[in-house]
């Protein structure tokens, strides 16, 4: 095979490209062209500025890979699921293939498409086209829509495009195309395994290597032409090439259209490493990498503890936050970097400490140069925020096709000079004295929707080119939501809707859309966006009829509500291990069980060792101790600091131990079972107690005296508590909710009340000669009593009336916000009334970061929580202390699926919010952004941004356990905690833990 290895870059060039070769580091820049600055700061303007002149070993990327497919041809250059291939194999499959490119029509210059999704086959397309002499245009094929494709193809001037024999029928060829299907071609010539003569093509650093297409401000995207010296200067130079090396595994798990994806892909190959492409699962090939790329968005979702083998780790593409950089740089190491696509991937890179001041983008890279200027093009003092221009070897070659956009944004380099071209970011930072640059936001409409990069212009450009519209304005509200203004008032909202999602992708359609006559106009007769953006807020009745927001399960990469058609459940394990999972016989049945069987034993013994009934003597005495030891139990287990010491206890076991311990230490939620069964047996000893009580009062043989006050304070008491018993069976409980509880609180301070008097009546009855006070403090019923007594009391002793500031986001929930001295723990709820005698109603706490105080959010439930979202009080009771719930239980785990319906999204925020564990949601609701409001929303996306949110007015009812079990194996989770009516989430628990998988529901912990 006769290939051509291009010098390196000589200093004579780098010569070319910077003026001179420095003999003084930093005194570069043309003089004339800083003197507004101070004589200090035109120093440190030229030492920031410039990044270190460095030798380009090689001038075309592909040369680069194939001087490492002679050295190492055995060593394997990329692996796909369960294929690999060596350097050897790919560069003879892509000679091949440029051959057969060649003989087709490619010529040095050619633009070719690459219409593909990741896999081997990919890679042989991309050097097949470089060896050819072409430039790569690749698209992500399946999810560029087919307007799309026709309009680069168009744009590019594409004659030959390339693809996968899965995709072939969705490429839309145009007159004379041409269509070569890469894996067709492999599979027809398998068999050549003879050495390919493929004569050098004469490519120089200059020649397009790529081309990205970005959107763009005519509603078309544009195509940036990137050159092979541009993509050498990033990959081949440290630390752009992030030591990749022969013997490392990079992971490729971002789209081909996205420029960061040719960091992975080229500079793996170019750098000896070893590709890993990614499946489905982007965990799995990042936890077994040496290298990742990727955006902060993807790098967010991913469990940290399961990339232990990571050793360098970069981001870009969006602002990084500063958590997810000191978490990552704890083991590896971390770097956070910028640059639009047309300074060739990134031009600023900073390895992050998490003892660092600031989180910064870093300083320019090699051969490059980046300059802060005012809106003049000045140079900015050191310290002063101005808009940051690019120079140097990563300034790209423009936009094809688009001399006028081209000759706005590359302009003349004057520090430079030479015929030198910078180009405008439209970036905003400043230098920090350690010469680093801090990233201060966009200048422009250029603006991130779901990781990717949008301009708002043509969202707008769009729109006012439908017939019946006359002007339109597109803003952005958040990171994942874009409202449009249109003129006239008579626009179809809709229709503008159904426009733009027919052109541009998903991301870029507007979550609403307002008609206006007209709009506002400032005074040099622009569109006054800042008027516009005040007028967000009094548009909510526009927002409500607005459409939701399709949201998607994965933001980066898909727009669709998941497919559970597909989804096939694994069956479920054999009948014996599944009656252990059946609702009769879950953990919360087996404590009250397994007090039952105590008691029985008790009882048991008492019958025949004990000898406590008989003709003689009755031992009331030690009947009574065991009816108020299982009270106490019962009583004590649901004193909220016991609450919170067991879940304390129980969530304290690292997660590092085996599974099967912690999975069995997340029923700590389950301690309901010991209150009933504490309250109900010691309710059966009592009535046991009463008996005994009017036998032993009935008794002949018995001659001492009687006082029958005794004998109707335990009959009363025992109706009472029998009357308890049945209010709380739970058919009652649920018909008569109102009266259950009433019962429950002024019959329970009845019944102790009473158990007090009963108390009194027999230590008076006793006989003894001692004092009744010593004898009452020698009894084992006092200090019982006194026990409950303390517990029963203690969260009374905290009632308080609080303000409370409540907004409403529709008719169907609210949200409440507290701030009277608490800010409670994630996890923990909050007991709430307007009538404190009468009823208690407790709500999930939502800390807010950032913010002192703690909000709930309420839905409409029932009566109470009716009036409460009719009346909007000003004042709400409070008492007790926040008390832990279910959902605490997700400490155990590495990673948890929450799965909610309608108002059970409310105790899953906190966790989603603190972030403590790497969590997925899954949300099935109605039309959530009109029933919730935007704002909750938001944070939940925010929190969330792979969140599935089934919006169930538009897609109807998923089947819950199937979308449970495709998140729980997508996520390659630990758990599944679900938050929903008894029913689905007695379905969701039992359709998991049926099939092994460890899942909890919040309906049974009282």
């Amino acid at each position: 095979m006769e290939t051509t290895i291009s010098h390196a870059i000589s200093e004579a060039e780098i010569r070319d490209t910077f003026g001179y070769i420095p003999l003084v580091p930093g005194d570069t820049f043309i003089k004339s062209t800083i003197a507004n600055l101070s004589l200090s700061d035109q120093h440190l303007f030229q030492r920031f500025g410039q990044g270190p002149i460095t030798r380009v070993p090689y001038r075309c990327i592909h040369h680069a890979f194939e001087a490492h497919a002679k050295v190492n041809p055995n060593a394997i250059a990329a692996s796909h699921l369960d294929k690999v291939i060596t350097y050897k194999e790919l560069d003879h499959q892509a000679n091949l293939l440029a051959l057969e490119l060649i003989k087709n029509g490619v010529h040095k210059g050619d633009n070719v498409g690459l219409f593909v999704q990741r896999s081997i086959p990919m890679l042989v397309g991309i050097l097949a086209i470089l060896k050819a002499g072409g430039a790569y245009v690749p698209q992500h094929i399946g999810l560029a829509k087919d307007e799309q494709l026709k309009y680069v193809i168009k744009s590019a001037n594409i004659n030959l495009v390339l693809t996968l024999s899965e995709f072939k029928d969705l490429v839309p060829l145009v007159d004379d195309n041409k269509l070569i299907v890469i894996d067709d071609f492999l599979k027809s010539n398998a068999n050549s395994n003879e050495e390919i003569i493929l004569s050098s093509v004469p490519v120089t650093e200059n020649d397009i290597c790529y081309m990205i297409f970005t959107s763009g401000t005519t509603g078309n995207p544009n195509g940036v032409q990137v050159s092979h010296g541009n993509t050498c200067n990033i990959l081949l130079t440290s630390p752009g090439n992030l030591g990749m090396r022969p013997g490392l595994k990079v992971g490729q798990i971002l789209s081909i259209a996205f420029d960061m994806s040719v960091w992975e892909i080229l500079g793996s190959l170019a750098n000896g490493a070893t590709l890993v492409i990614r499946g489905k699962n982007i965990q799995e090939t990042v936890s077994e990498v040496d290298v990742v790329i990727s955006t902060p968005t993807i790098l967010s979702s991913l469990d940290v503890t399961r990339c232990q083998n990571v050793r360098v780790a970069i981001v870009a593409g969006e602002p990084c936050p500063r958590i997810l950089a000191e978490k990552w740089s704890l083991f590896c190491a971390f770097h956070n970097s910028c640059g639009p696509t047309e300074t060739t991937i990134v031009n600023t890179i900073k390895r992050f400490f998490p003892t660092d001041e600031l989180l910064t983008i870093g300083k320019p890279t090699p051969n490059n140069t980046v300059y802060v200027l005012d809106e003049n093009l000045k140079p900015c003092g050191i310290g002063e925020a101005g808009e940051m221009w690019a120079g140097g070897l990563c300034v790209t070659h423009g936009y094809i096709n688009n001399q006028e956009l081209t000759s706005e944004r590359y302009v003349d380099d004057p520090f430079l000079g030479n015929g030198k071209k910078m180009f405008r970011t439209r970036d905003l930072g400043r230098w920090t004295l350690d010469g680093e640059l801090e990233h201060l936001g966009r200048t422009d409409d250029q603006v991130k929707i779901c990781g990717f990069r949008v301009e708002l212009d043509s969202v707008s450009s769009i729109i006012e080119k439908m017939p019946d519209s006359k002007r339109a304005a597109t803003l952005k509200i958040d990171n994942r939501t874009l409202i449009s203004f249109v003129s006239p008032g008579d626009v179809d909202q809709e229709k503008v809707k159904k426009q733009i999602g027919e052109i541009l992708p998903y991301y870029c359609v507007p979550a609403i859309v307002v008609a206006m006559p007209e709009l506002p106009m400032t005074d040099r007769g622009k569109i006054d966006k800042t008027k516009l953006m005040n007028l967000i807020p009094l548009k909510k009745e526009q927002e409500e009829k607005a459409t939701n927001i399709t949201i998607d399960q994965k933001p980066i990469e898909n727009d669709e509500i998941p497919n559970l058609e597909i989804v096939q459940l694994p069956p479920q394990k054999k009948s014996f291990s599944r009656m252990w999972k059946g609702e009769k016989l879950m953990h919360y049945y087996r404590l009250f069980a397994l007090l039952l069987i105590a008691n029985i034993g008790i009882m048991i013994y008492g019958v025949t060792e004990g000898n406590w009934w008989s003709q003689q003597e009755m031992r009331l005495d030690i009947i009574s101790k065991i009816t108020l030891i299982n009270f106490t139990i019962g009583i004590l287990i649901r004193q909220q600091y016991i609450i919170n010491f067991l879940f304390w206890v129980a969530t304290s076991i690292p997660t590092n131990w085996p599974l099967s311990i912690r999975r069995r230490a997340g029923k700590i939620y389950h301690f309901g079972g010991i209150h009933i069964g504490g309250t109900v047996n010691g309710t059966l000893w009592f009535i046991v107690f009463m008996g005994s009580l009017y036998y032993d009062f009935f008794n002949p043989q018995n001659e001492t005296s009687k006082d029958i006050s005794l004998l109707w304070v335990t009959t009363m008491l025992t109706g009472i508590l029998v009357f308890m018993i049945i209010m709380a069976l739970p058919k009652l409980r649920a018909k008569f909710h109102n009266s259950f509880e009433k019962t429950h609180r002024f019959g329970g301070w009845t019944a102790l009340v009473l158990f007090w008097v009963q108390t009194m009546l027999i230590l008076s009855e006793n006989g003894s000669e001692q004092p009744f006070l010593e004898n009452l403090l020698h009894s084992f019923s006092f200090w019982a009593l006194t026990l409950i007594t303390i517990s029963i009391i203690l969260p009374w002793l905290r009632l308080k009336k609080v303000e409370v500031d409540i907004t409403r986001p529709s008719n169907h929930v609210i949200l409440a916000r507290f701030n009277y001295g608490e800010t409670p723990f994630a996890g923990s709820s909050t007991a709430i009334s307007r009538d404190p005698l009468m009823e208690w109603h407790s709500f999930a706490n939502v800390p807010e970061p950032g913010r002192d105080g703690f909000r709930l959010t309420i839905s409409r439930a029932g009566d109470w929580t009716g009036d409460l979202i009719d009346d909007m009080p000003k004042y709400l009771w409070v008492k007790g202390i926040t008390t832990a719930g279910v959902g605490n239980v997700d400490k155990l785990f590495k990673k948890v699926i929450w799965v909610a319906t309608g108002s059970g999204i409310g105790p899953c925020l906190p966790h989603l919010f603190s972030q403590e564990t790497p969590a997925r949601l899954i949300w099935a609701t109605r039309n959530p952004r009109k029933t919730y409001g935007d704002e909750l929303v938001e944070e939940i996306l925010e929190s969330q941004p792979e969140a599935i949110i089934w919006d169930t007015d538009a897609h109807g009812k998923p089947d819950m356990v199937k979308l449970a079990y495709k998140a729980y194996k997508d996520f390659d989770a630990e758990a599944v905690i679900c938050i929903s009516n008894k029913k689905l989430t007695w379905k969701v628990v039992y359709g998991m833990e049926s099939r092994g998988i460890p899942a909890y529901g919040a309906i049974w912990d009282s």
